[in-house]
């Protein structure tokens, strides 16, 4: 089989294999996460039989004062209807190592993790969801955060 027909194939089988509904991210500005700043996201759902991850995104510097993030987390779905929850993305471990992803020597520059927000979570109405974050720590601005976000993924049976 040549490759001009490979290519369509495997583009097919590679789409039907992602579990990413919806992903962004908002930078933070360089000051520091005051809690006026709340940044919004909003996505559309139209599968409401098939559970859904949904996971805060949230990259920080390396010299982070925490190991945990607090946040105040709105969840507004069609027609209005909404709820707040206080989550608690934890990014360290007890010993101080870093939970995420990080770039840089020894984590030093930049780390990226991804907290799990919701399991298996099914949207009760099709249409558009929107999240707003509002950061709930004593520190205000709170420094060392680069950038927060959102993701919403097919939940893997």
């Amino acid at each position: 089989m040549s490759f001009a027909r490979l290519l369509p194939l495997a583009l097919l089988i590679a789409s039907c294999t992602d579990n990413l509904v919806y992903q962004s991210d908002t930078r933070i500005p360089e000051e520091g996460w005051s809690r006026s700043f709340t940044p919004e996201f909003a996505f559309d759902i139209a599968d409401t039989v098939n559970r859904h991850d949904v996971y805060i995104d949230v990259r920080h510097t390396g010299d982070y004062a925490f190991s945990d993030l607090y946040l105040f987390v709105d969840l507004t779905g069609p027609g209005g209807r909404s709820m707040r929850d206080t989550v608690e993305c934890l990014l360290a471990d007890p010993t101080g190592r870093w939970l995420g992803k990080g770039t840089g020597f020894i984590f030093s520059d930049r780390v990226q993790a991804k907290v799990l927000y919701k399991l298996r979570n099914r949207f009760p109405s099709p249409g558009r969801y929107t999240m707003k974050l509002e950061q709930a720590m004593r520190v205000e601005p709170l420094p060392g955060v680069i950038d927060v976000g959102v993701s919403v993924e097919r939940s893997k049976q």
